[in-house]
């Protein structure tokens, strides 16, 4: 092999790859590399066959371990290294960026070397770093623009509910001056209940347009879906059977934001069990799941009603939208915006075996 190595004939074909190539033999040190090896890395081929400087040149790597264990496969274990990425400081200064991949050298079914290729891919790794710094830009415009906009949203409605109050307060006041068969009190009654639904109309934007931050504690899931179903059924009047099913321990969330989110979805599956084509009074099912998902929690409401229309799905999260004569249509947005609050996610859909299917993604780890 070391005649072969010495040949015109190995050297032109170490010179004809165009990704830097290192052979290192049984002992770990080089006694050969390619032009295209030495430019990258930045030492001739005699520095790079130096074993006092091989130290010194593992050293401008940013994980020499890392490179220790690639070269550890072939020359200790006798097995391919799989390929490994690196980060090189040059000696002109800069950082380069390799990936490295090796090959055995056999003779009669023997390990004599390792073939190392060393592709440089700094250019592409720029790339991916200005693309992340262009969405991570987007991203915190995004972010500036919805604060903003939640600002404005919150010093619009304190404009608002000031002049809100004055109509409501006088138009509550004036009815009651009035005899049940006054012509004035019908029309008062309509001025006083529109003020109330503008005033829950603000109400429901300013909550909306409030972040609120999680503070986690360790809870009991079933206790939070119990608390969430009940404040449901007193809110809507309606009555229907909660099927649980816990398949989780105790959670590290936030009690408070769960409760309101499964409140609200509770709620909506209770009034889809009250509306037309629902099951019989006393037969409706509420159920509510916990379970993992690597590491997230799952929570699912479904409900055996008629379940929600396509149509109605696409803009079911749309603030203000809503299929009731009387209603502000904020539940779900809401209950979407605490998801987000707490870094999870909320959809809903049709169940497989009809009714609705909302589900509710946190991000959580298992409690011991």
């Amino acid at each position: 092999m070391l005649i072969f190595a010495n040949s015109n004939y190995f050297h032109d074909l170490l010179g004809s790859f165009s990704a830097g190539v290192v052979i290192l033999n049984s002992q770990g040190l080089c006694y050969a590399a390619n032009d295209a090896a030495t430019a990258l890395l930045g030492y001739s081929a005699g520095e790079l066959a130096d074993p006092g400087l091989s130290a010194a040149i593992i050293a401008r790597v940013d994980a020499p371990r890392r490179v220790a264990r690639f070269l550890a496969a072939p020359l200790k274990h006798s097995r391919k290294p799989e390929p490994v990425g690196i980060a090189y400081a040059h000696p002109d200064g800069s950082l380069r960026r390799f990936r490295l991949s090796g090959s055995l050298l056999l003779e009669n079914h023997k390990i004599f070397g390792i073939l190392i290729e060393i592709t440089d891919v700094t250019e592409i790794y720029r790339l991916h770093e200005r693309e992340r710094s262009m969405l991570l830009g987007i991203q915190a415009v995004q972010r500036e623009r919805i604060e903003s906009l939640g600002q404005f949203s919150l010093a619009v409605a304190h404009q608002i509910r000031n002049p809100l109050m004055v109509v409501g307060g006088f138009a509550g006041r004036l009815l009651r001056g009035k005899a049940a068969d006054d012509p004035e009190a019908e029309a008062l009654t309509m001025i006083l209940d529109g003020a109330k639904r503008l005033e829950a109309v603000v109400q429901a934007v300013s909550a909306y347009a409030r972040r609120r931050e999680p503070t986690p504690a360790l809870c009991d899931p079933a206790d939070l879906a119990t608390r969430a179903f009940g404040a449901a059924a007193l809110r809507t009047g309606a009555t229907a059977r909660l099927a649980l099913t816990v398949a989780t321990g105790q959670l590290l969330t936030d009690a408070s934001l769960v409760t309101e989110i499964l409140t609200e979805l509770c709620a909506n599956a209770l009034e889809a069990l009250c509306g037309p084509n629902g099951p019989a009074a006393g037969n409706g099912v509420v159920g509510l799941t916990f379970a993992w998902l690597d590491t997230a929690v799952s929570v699912t409401v479904t409900d055996n009603g008629p379940g929600p229309d396509e149509a109605v799905l696409a803009f079911a999260f749309d603030p203000f939208a809503t299929t009731k004569a009387v209603g502000v249509g904020m539940g779900l947005p809401m209950a979407r915006r605490r998801a987000e609050d707490m870094g999870g996610s909320l959809t809903l859909a049709r169940g497989a075996q009809g009714g609705g299917l909302a589900r509710l993604v946190l991000p959580a780890q298992p409690t011991i």
